[in-house]
């Protein structure tokens, strides 16, 4: 990784600059009772999170990370989940300390910001402009039908191209934003701001990607790259 900064910094969005598990716990949840489950606690519903709403659906449906629900089941999940989660996806959802003066600072810099996410676009827009994050970055894109989804690299590459080409970052939470990003070619920088959840990113990263255990941490990490 070089000593300066980029000209992209990709970022993921939910456990890498915002927390918005409490509101989709509340969804999951809405979901599971019209299926006459029994609430999941929120912990649980964290842990579920980062492949998706396809891959939620199916943990949520089944108590399981690696469970395969019932297709006219799992449809049906999605379509409650989105009918709740569009009401409260940004009702307790926050930013994480440190996070807005991060993406101000880099808004001032000539870096471009995109936020690459598994999450729907719909709903990441809808958060980050709610949140007052939308202003700093110059692209938002989730997850559609056609786009593939972490690990897989084409979001990542998708992000580049309409930003103009150029060196770029990729800043996440989880083993499939690191994924995504050495498939893509580009380098990784870890952020683990939840605690250890089961899947430290640290755990699986080498001595050249840093991990940091706060937006602070990182941002006084990128002001340095410039001084030095």
């Amino acid at each position: 990784m070089n000593r300066q900064l980029p000209a992209i910094m990709l970022f993921d969005l939910d456990g890498t600059i915002i927390d918005s598990v409490p509101d989709i716990a509340v969804a999951v949840n809405a979901m599971r009772a019209e299926s006459n489950m029994l609430p999941a606690a929120e912990d649980v519903v964290r842990s579920w999170v980062g492949q998706g709403l396809s891959v939620l659906m199916h943990r949520a449906l089944t108590d399981d990370d690696g469970g395969v629900a019932d297709a006219v089941d799992h449809k049906a999940a999605i379509a409650v989940f989105r009918r709740y989660y569009k009401d409260c996806c940004a009702q307790r959802t926050v930013v994480f300390e440190g996070g807005d003066a991060l993406l101000s600072w880099l808004a001032s810099t000539d870096v471009r910001v995109a936020i690459v996410t598994n999450k729907p676009t719909s709903f990441a827009v809808r958060i980050a402009e709610v949140l007052g994050i939308a202003a700093y970055c110059d692209l938002i894109l989730g997850a559609e039908p056609d786009r593939a989804l972490k690990p897989d690299p084409a979001a990542l590459h998708e992000a580049v191209r309409h930003l103009g080409g150029g060196v770029a970052w990729m800043v996440g939470d989880t083993i499939f934003d690191r994924d995504a990003a050495i498939a893509a070619g580009i380098p990784f920088v870890g952020v683990q701001l939840e605690g250890n959840q089961g899947r430290n990113i640290g755990d699986v990263t080498t001595d050249d990607e840093p991990v940091f255990e706060s937006l602070a941490d990182l941002h006084a990490w990128l002001r340095g790259r410039i001084a030095e």
